[in-house]
């Protein structure tokens, strides 16, 4: 089953906050909201946390990195003392799909 790709920073979440701004790898293959996120996409948190991904798409690329869809996942980082947070995507571009 094919499951939205991420477009926009808004989309990803982490401890029920959304993202406030995204870094994109990527800046060929559009959508068109914006560039397809990519693993490599520094996701950045208003909580302060700087977010990564650890798994994309295992058969969809953007420029040679996976493709981060709803399935994918990643680790929010907040400053020290505080422990890393899941970070998922919440809404995807509904008309673009990717495995």
């Amino acid at each position: 089953m094919a499951f939205p790709v991420s477009v926009l920073a808004p989309g990803i979440g982490a401890a029920g906050t959304p993202a406030s701004a995204t870094v994109p790898a990527n800046s060929r293959a559009l959508a068109a909201a914006g560039p397809l996120g990519t693993i490599a996409d520094v996701v950045q948190f208003p909580i302060p946390a700087v977010g990564a991904w650890l798994v994309g798409s295992s058969r969809v690329s953007a420029m040679g990195l996976g493709v981060v869809t709803q399935s994918s996942t990643g680790t929010a980082t907040p400053p020290p003392p505080a422990s890393p947070l899941p970070m998922t995507v919440t809404q995807g571009d509904s008309r673009v799909s990717a495995l």
